[in-house]
């Protein structure tokens, strides 16, 4: 056993390579990412493929996408690419239909939403409260438990407004800075002081959990949130509707409180790891190299809010009312009812999309000062400002540089699996077979076990690609499971949306904990250990709102979320049909509504 771990052991660079084993060892080691992304696929779609036999076809993507997302030979983005060439080629959807999944409101949600996320980011305000709070009290709020406090109740709260990438990073820059220059001052005086690497990795590890939890109290503040949302949305038969549950608002009512609860014991639990951990005290000489630290931080933005920063707060404050005031279930009204559907209430024409939209464009063309009233007002030459055209409250380059665009086509490859099961009878299968697995408990069980599957894989992949591969896979086992899964799919939907945020364990690309690893400097192995209660506590807490709050928030009367056919909707225009015709609805394949 020995001499096999030796043998698979890096050794020095230097060493000669002998041998074509060893020159294969290599090749495993270094290029195992591509060997898998060649072999894969491979085997993908040579197994068990038949003529015809599109549910195989389809659940080999499905395999090959999962395989992909796991071990990321490509980017996760490029894996999202998969659906528009394998199932056109393979005749289980025609390419209209597939890229027509690749783009619907949830997804233009997704873009111009992400883009009102950085208002605050644009402006600094997001800084300016940040470090408002990290240097709040005497020198005695810089002990380790405080700086958790203080640290988690900035990440929570600005991750829901702003953009919870930026906010974590800017966090985790300044314990490190702070902290890893204490560890080497104290380096003479370890007896005495605490370890200070360890501290720095607790909090580091607390800002990206609540960083976390923070962004799933608002629907648009992580990138699964709208992933799940826009699957959810397409997921209706042809020709009918889900209600517009997942507005803003009842989103919201529901989510808040519980990331709030998750928040409390998040941050207690990483308070009794300062206790269990670090153990010594900091010394008073120590807390007041913290708070001169970051002190220093804070000195170095103006200390007046600038209009620029006052602006963004108004506008923010405006945009959430505008989303939130939009339209609820609860009396099927709202500032978008002028427009509404009189046959289908509950399906607002006016969705978020369009709210986005409007602030998107309306941030872009507002000046972020009034510079150019000194032109009407100046009464000399000297007076007048530079001759230079104003930044808008919203910059576009700042804006451009901070969006994923890339991320629409996880979003939509999500949407073509499962628009593929629907159209194959694979869902059938899946309820039929694998998705009994779940199903054939008492529903508070298999509920639970939606929460623990999500939660696990999202540790072992990127949040949004355990949207993309769990929640169609949810969505088709809840078609054929028992009472209550066809009229509580939603539950078991929101479980896959939410709970997808809780991977504190693994540094994937753009979530908090990949910050935490490579800007916080914390070694995996610490980020996995503090980690995992935390998502235990998560877990439980979410599946306990899901059993008990959301019942009663969205369906008290306990008769199910069912779709809802739309009126007209087969004569507006081509839907979905492809073929050469389908977008204006005739010509060959012009698709069911071609009118």
């Amino acid at each position: 056993m020995g001499g096999l771990w030796s043998f698979f052991q890096r050794k020095d660079p230097k060493t000669p390579v002998k041998g074509l084993q060893h020159r294969i060892k290599n090749i495993a080691i270094n290029n195992f990412r591509g060997l898998l992304g060649f072999f894969i696929p491979l085997f993908a779609l040579s197994w068990q493929g038949e003529r015809l036999k599109h549910d195989i076809t389809v659940q080999c993507i499905w395999i090959w996408m999962f395989c992909f997302f796991l071990l990321q030979p490509v980017a996760v983005q490029v894996t999202g690419i998969i659906p528009i060439f394998i199932l056109p080629m393979a005749g289980v959807l025609s390419t209209s239909n597939t890229c027509a999944c690749y783009f619907n409101d949830s997804m233009a949600l997704f873009i111009l939403s992400g883009m009102l996320l950085l208002l605050l980011n644009n402006s600094g305000f997001d800084r300016r409260i940040a470090l408002w709070l990290l240097s709040s009290g005497d020198t005695c709020q810089f002990s380790g438990k405080r700086l958790v406090f203080k640290c988690s109740t900035a990440a929570f709260f600005l991750s829901m407004f702003s953009n919870r990438l930026l906010v974590t990073s800017t966090l985790t820059e300044y314990m490190t800075s702070a902290l890893t220059d204490l560890q080497s001052a104290t380096s003479k005086y370890r007896s005495t002081e605490p370890d200070y690497d360890e501290m720095r990795y607790i909090i580091n590890n607390a800002i990206q959990t609540a960083s976390g939890i923070g962004s799933i109290a608002i629907i648009h503040s992580t990138y699964s949130g709208l992933a799940f949302k826009s699957i959810w949305s397409e997921s209706p038969p042809e020709g009918s509707e889900y209600p517009d549950i997942f507005n803003y608002l009842q989103y919201s009512l529901f989510a808040f409180p519980v990331a709030f609860i998750m928040y409390v014991l998040n941050f207690s639990y990483h308070m009794l790891l300062i206790n269990w951990f670090v153990k010594k005290p900091m010394s008073a000489s120590s807390m007041a190299e913290m708070q001169k630290s970051i002190l220093k931080h804070k000195e170095a933005i103006p200390p007046q809010l600038t209009l620029h920063e006052k602006l963004t707060v108004v506008f923010k404050i405006v945009v959430l009312l505008v989303f939130f005031l939009r339209w609820y279930k609860f009396s099927n009204m709202g500032w978008a009812n002028f427009n509404a559907n009189p046959t289908t209430p509950p399906i607002p024409k006016v969705k978020d999309a369009t709210v986005a939209a409007l602030f998107v464009l309306l941030l872009h063309i507002l000046p972020k000062g009034f510079g150019f009233m000194k032109y009407i007002s100046a009464e000399m030459k000297s007076e007048l400002p530079p001759l230079k055209p104003e930044s808008a409250i919203l910059w576009w380059r700042f804006v451009d540089k901070n969006t994923n665009y890339g991320y629409l086509f996880l979003l939509g490859a999500g949407v073509a699996l499962h628009a593929a099961a629907k159209e194959t009878e694979l869902c059938k299968t899946i309820g039929e077979h694998l998705g009994k697995q779940f199903t054939d408990h008492n529903w508070n069980t298999s509920l639970f076990l939606v929460c623990l599957v999500t939660v696990i894989l999202s540790n072992v992949m990127t949040s949004t690609a355990v949207v993309v591969v769990f929640l169609p896979f949810v969505l088709c086992m809840a078609l054929e499971g028992q009472v209550p899964w066809p009229t509580k799919s939603y539950l078991g939907a929101l479980a896959v949306g939410i709970g997808s945020s809780f991977g504190f364990m693994s540094p994937f690309l753009y979530t908090p904990a990949y910050l935490c690893h490579n800007t916080g400097k914390v070694p995996m192995l610490k980020m996995a250990k503090y980690s995992f209660l935390s998502s235990v506590i998560c877990l439980i807490i979410l599946w306990l709102a899901l059993v008990y709050w959301g019942p009663f928030l969205w369906d008290p009367e306990d008769a199910g979320i069912q779709s809802i056919a739309i009126s007209g909707a087969e004569g507006e225009g081509g839907g979905k049909g492809g073929g050469e015709g389908g977008a204006e609805g005739g010509g060959e394949g012009g698709g069911e509504g071609g009118g």
